[in-house]
């Protein structure tokens, strides 16, 4: 008799309960639900099973109409699937199952041919593959610890090596993960990492003319720990950003943006998300409609610049207005922390899909492909300031 395989969350940022493990013809069906972990509302999701000896595997997402993003949406999931580690692929198909009582599942599958298969909702993206992404290129990027995050790991700001500290320049500030489990944003900010430490022509231009930081883990916690983040209890990192900061990570940072301004002008801040569960495209989220007006247009100045790198999309689509209900306070976000606190430095918020870009879905590289045109837009936002 053929032994039951195990099943659980994934090792890098794993996030997943376990509702089934069954036999299903001449292969086995996995069930699982997204774990809310520090948020109210699940969304990321990476399980694993082994010791299935080459036999096919269908994943069930159970009660994925109450992960964040329309329940309309869902028949656009296309989540990421891993064979005996391996390269991570799109599952080519998914299914939306509606249940007799109103319950939606999505199910996807492995064709078989490994003893372990990971899945999960997008490319996870943690401190091991950034180690990579780094040690490849070779001392571009300077590491230094800037804080310690409440369970004790040292977090980290990269700068672009080389910048002599004793002439300012126009500056670029980038974070990703102050949600967890928004792994776009991460697989953004290192095709960004890897352009300008290039032989690119217009990449070396850049390195010469900016002094770039990046904090690539807001919540590094959150990261390894496998949680989503949005909303994370006992308060959004989004929504931390008081005068006197409510997390340890936005404290740290918030010193150190100061450090920033003090050697950057002009100057801009980058930060990187990623939205609902298949809310297609990629998007900036303006400043919601109550802050200064000068912080809008900003924003909406860098979004038709951005737009230029997107010849695919309507302009229109880049830009979107920030009214969804908030947790928390709705306007003590990094945006309107660095604008009222650092001399009206504005600060963008990108969106990138989890899934898709108009109709294209999106594999690493596509991701990869948008951290450089985050930068172009970037440099010209600021030629035109400077």
């Amino acid at each position: 008799m053929a032994r039951t395989p195990q099943a659980g969350p994934g090792e890098v940022s794993g996030n997943g309960a376990i509702l089934a493990v069954e036999r299903e013809g001449d292969g086995w069906r996995v069930a699982f639900a997204s774990e809310p972990r520090t948020s109210p509302q699940p969304l990321w999701f990476h399980v694993q099973v082994s010791g299935l000896s080459g036999t096919p595997v269908r994943f069930v997402w159970e009660i994925a109409d109450i992960t964040l993003g329309s329940r309309d949406e869902l028949p656009r999931a296309r989540p990421v699937l891993r064979a005996d580690g391996g390269s991570w692929v799109r599952a080519e198909t998914a299914a939306v199952v509606k249940l007799s009582d109103g319950r939606q599942q999505v199910h996807f599958a492995h064709a078989g041919g490994a003893d372990a298969v990971a899945a999960a909702l997008c490319y996870p993206y943690g401190p091991a593959h950034l180690d990579a992404t780094l040690a490849g290129l070779h001392g571009a990027w300077e590491r230094s610890p800037i804080g310690i995050t409440g369970e004790g790991r040292t977090l980290e700001r990269l700068r672009l090596a080389g910048v002599d500290a004793a002439a300012p320049r126009p500056g670029v500030y980038l974070m990703a993960r102050q949600h967890a489990g928004e792994t776009p944003g991460s697989w953004v900010l290192d095709g960004l990492l890897r352009h300008l430490a290039s032989d690119d022509e217009a990449a070396r231009e850049m390195a010469q003319a900016l002094d770039v930081w990046v904090a690539p883990f807001v919540d590094l916690d959150g990261v390894v720990n496998g949680n989503y983040g949005k909303d994370a209890l006992p308060w959004d990192f989004n929504r931390a950003w008081e005068p006197l900061a409510m997390r340890p990570a936005v404290h740290a940072l918030q010193r150190d943006l100061q450090r920033f301004a003090d050697r950057t002008a002009p100057r801009l801040v980058i930060d990187l998300h990623a939205p609902g569960h298949c809310t297609g495209d990629i998007y900036l989220q303006l400043p919601r409609e109550q802050r200064p007006e000068g912080q809008r247009e900003a924003a909406q100045r860098f979004a038709e610049l951005f737009a230029a790198h997107f010849p695919g999309l309507e302009p229109a689509s880049l830009q979107r207005e920030t009214r969804y209900p908030s947790r928390w306070n709705a306007l003590a976000t990094l945006g309107s922390w660095v604008w009222d606190h650092l001399d009206s430095t504005p600060c963008v918020t990108i969106e990138t899909s989890y899934q898709r870009i108009g109709e294209r879905v999106l594999e690493i590289e596509d991701y990869r492909s948008i951290g450089p045109r985050v930068m172009q837009a970037a440099a010209a936002w600021l030629r035109e300031r400077a």
